[in-house]
């Protein structure tokens, strides 16, 4: 089987979807059914992925278009698409032209390929010659409409729609998210299929940790952290956090959090609740970190606090417990079945609660052997399972649905 692999402009900012990118990509060269892989990427990623262009089953494909032209070309045909889905599929003729104008529908229909796997949420282009999978990772937007304004609302659900109409097929990786799309996109036939994230081993193999010493000293911060790796995303609940650190501070523990990710939009209203509580030398938002950095910090950590209130599944979570940090979580989606034990499981909504779990999590010796005794157990547990086979099933199935719709077309 040749599968294309759609990397171009995905970056450590994007979280999640930029680390499960490397999982599946690395399952995928393991895999013996899978022969060549086209692995489409941009020019700045050539550093974050060197390892992967450069194996023996990967064919290289820079694709970082840009330009007036190419924008126009682009913006143009996603609209026709848009108007097309809008105007519920009645006028074929905006659909002839989007495959008329798209320029990324030219260039990839150029290549040979079983299937295009794009592991994030829309392809650059739709009507190949070959099928399409998407990875859907979740919508929240549905479940927390106030942390989107109504115009994002408008062109997630617009956009989700088209990517569920147009693929062959759909990944994804918890049954949550499969139940959430069927029900919010139930007129849409598409087949989506439950493929577990490939987490058996470490995303960042082969490179060092930065020590703690150089952390401390290029960051500023003391040799005792608590971590949160998060963007500053509303849903990533930082502020109950914040909050939890003051009635800790009440009570004579005063501990130093380190939260690395993307500054995003939210931040400023972080950093204002920060100034307001007083926390500012107890605090600390890095921005996006290196990788040697983010692990360096995982192993120096006391302790990792996941207190989000909404995630398709927590790749923080499976680090922490891969690199032996103690950890707890939320109690929402599936967290705690990933960790597996509800006793490192608090309320995402209840800071006092987050508080004396943190203090737990630091000062009981016996709560901290168990929690990382469970994850040593839950990591060998992920390891021990066989991803490949989800994933060819799910290619298969959508080899068969383009064939078929071919025939009968």
């Amino acid at each position: 089987m040749t599968v294309g692999f759609y990397l171009s402009k995905i970056q450590p900012s994007d979280g999640g979807i930029y680390q499960y990118s490397i999982y599946v990509l690395k399952m995928l060269l393991k895999c013996s059914e899978i022969e060549k892989i086209y692995i489409f990427h941009s020019f700045n990623q050539v550093v974050e992925f060197e390892q992967y262009l450069s194996h023996p089953k990967v064919k290289v494909v820079l694709h970082d278009r840009n330009g007036k032209l190419y924008n126009f070309l682009k913006k143009t045909s996603e609209f026709y698409l848009t108007r097309f889905y809008l105007k519920r599929m009645s006028y074929r003729f905006h659909y002839m032209l989007y495959n008329l104008l798209n320029p990324d529908r030219r260039f990839l229909n150029r290549y040979n390929l079983d299937v295009l796997h794009v592991p994030r949420q829309h392809s650059p282009a739709y009507n190949l010659k070959f099928p399409v999978i998407i990875s859907m990772h979740d919508v929240q937007q549905f479940h927390f409409p106030e942390f989107f304004s109504p115009i994002e609302r408008i062109y997630k659900s617009i956009r989700y729609f088209t990517t569920m109409s147009e693929a062959n097929h759909v990944i994804v990786s918890y049954d949550h998210v499969k139940v959430d799309l069927k029900k919010y996109f139930r007129d849409v036939k598409t087949d989506v299929s439950v493929c577990p994230v490939p987490m058996d081993e470490d995303w960042v193999s082969g490179k060092p940790a930065t020590g703690a010493d150089e952390l401390m000293k290029k960051y500023g911060i003391p040799d005792q952290i608590i971590l949160t790796p998060a963007a500053t995303w509303e849903h990533k609940n930082h502020t109950a956090v914040l909050e939890a650190l003051v009635q800790l501070r009440s009570e004579g523990l005063r501990i130093f959090w380190v939260s690395t990710g993307n500054k995003t939009g939210f931040y400023p209203t972080l950093e204002k609740k920060v100034n307001a509580l007083g926390l500012n030398d107890q605090v600390l938002f890095t921005g996006v970190v290196p990788d040697a950095d983010l692990l360096g910090l995982y192993k120096m950590a006391r302790l990792v606090v996941i207190p989000t209130l909404y995630e398709a599944g927590s790749g923080p979570l499976f680090e922490a417990m891969r690199y032996q940090s103690p950890v707890i979580c939320s109690n929402v989606t599936s967290l705690p079945e990933t960790i597996g034990n509800p006793e490192f499981v608090f309320e995402p909504g209840n800071s006092r609660q987050i508080a004396d779990y943190i203090k737990r999590g630091l000062t009981d010796e016996a709560y901290k052997k168990r929690n990382l005794e469970n994850s040593e157990q839950r990591i060998s547990y992920f390891k021990n399972l066989n991803y490949a086979p989800a994933f060819i099933e799910a290619y298969q199935k959508a080899m068969l649905v383009f064939r078929t719709n071919r025939i009968v077309e």
